[in-house]
């Protein structure tokens, strides 16, 4: 790690999504971890996107970490962007990113050996799903870009409740209707080669929504204990699924086990790194500090 003493590190934070201030929240954390160990780092707080596309905002940065949550960080644009000047930056590729963002459009990079809930089709002249599975109880709506549970509504399976609950995904953009899966919700990090043990979170609300993540003092997050052949069907599913969008450096998967098969629900290339974050959690439970998760990040970005 001595030769990273010679970099000088941007950490890329805030953008113009939704997560926004999220993603500062990280940055600050990322930060300090950096200067603490004696590392030459600056936080960039980008609110635009011309000054988030521009070269200028970079010329004194050997690496940059990006932070930026969602739209402008997660998309594929920004890396593209990175890639096309040539300036090194933490996580996966912008293919990777664009692959993985659209949640609708993911699930088709999936190998067809993966689980995953039923996505339905909204049929907006008739107001009704089509071909209508009515044995399904309840469903999901969601926007198809958006993090942070923003958005998400999980209801019965009712023609009025589902419009009422797309109108409330379609502030964000692009929805999507899947069906409602039950079980445990466990998130599973990789870092480099590395996967980190699974978290399962628990929360007191209907799911891990918004305030449970950021805002509960009640949500709890453990490490979810399976036999060994479990835990290595999870461990080849979490590198088949980062293989499928072609991930790189670290990522985080997040799953519903419903006691028999795990199944997708999403990727993320840029998970938060808040004291409340998933990733430092799991990386907790592989015995690693933040500090030390930090440098494995950008060290794996590097390779």
């Amino acid at each position: 790690m001595e030769n990273f003493k010679k970099l000088n590190f941007g950490i890329l934070g805030g953008g113009y999504s939704n997560e926004r201030d999220i993603s500062l929240k990280s940055t600050k954390a990322v930060n300090q971890a950096l200067l603490e160990s004696g590392y030459r780092s600056n936080i960039l707080d980008v609110a635009n996107k011309k000054i988030l596309f521009s070269k200028d905002t970079y010329k004194n940065f050997d690496f940059i970490f990006i932070l930026i949550h969602g739209l402008g960080g997660e998309d594929g644009e920004l890396q593209n962007f990175f890639e096309e000047m040539n300036l090194s930056y933490s996580g996966s590729s912008s293919e990777a990113c664009r692959k993985s963002f659209d949640k609708r459009l993911a699930k088709n990079f999936l190998s067809k050996n993966i689980n995953t809930p039923k996505q339905l089709q909204w049929n907006s002249h008739e107001e009704k799903i089509d071909s209508n599975d009515h044995l399904l109880k309840r469903v999901v709506v969601k926007p198809a870009k958006e993090g942070s549970s923003l958005g998400v509504s999980i209801i019965e399976n009712k023609s009025d409740l589902i419009k009422s609950a797309i109108n409330e995904a379609s502030k964000y953009g692009d929805f999507m209707i899947e069906e409602f899966i039950h079980g445990d919700e466990i998130t599973v990090a990789q870092v480099g080669k590395e996967i980190y043990p699974p978290v399962k979170i628990t929360s007191d609300n209907q799911f891990y929504d918004f305030q449970a993540k950021y805002n509960s003092e009640n949500t709890k997050y453990t490490k979810a204990e399976y036999s060994s052949a479990k835990q290595k069907e999870l461990d080849e599913l979490i590198i088949q699924i980062n293989n499928d969008f072609g991930c790189k450096a670290w990522s985080r998967t997040d799953l519903i086990d419903d006691g028999e098969n795990f199944y997708f629900l999403e990727l993320n290339t840029v998970p938060g790194m808040t004291n409340t974050s998933l990733v430092p959690k799991a990386a907790k439970f592989a015995g690693l500090d933040f500090d030390r998760l930090v440098m494995q990040i950008i060290k794996s970005s590097l390779d």
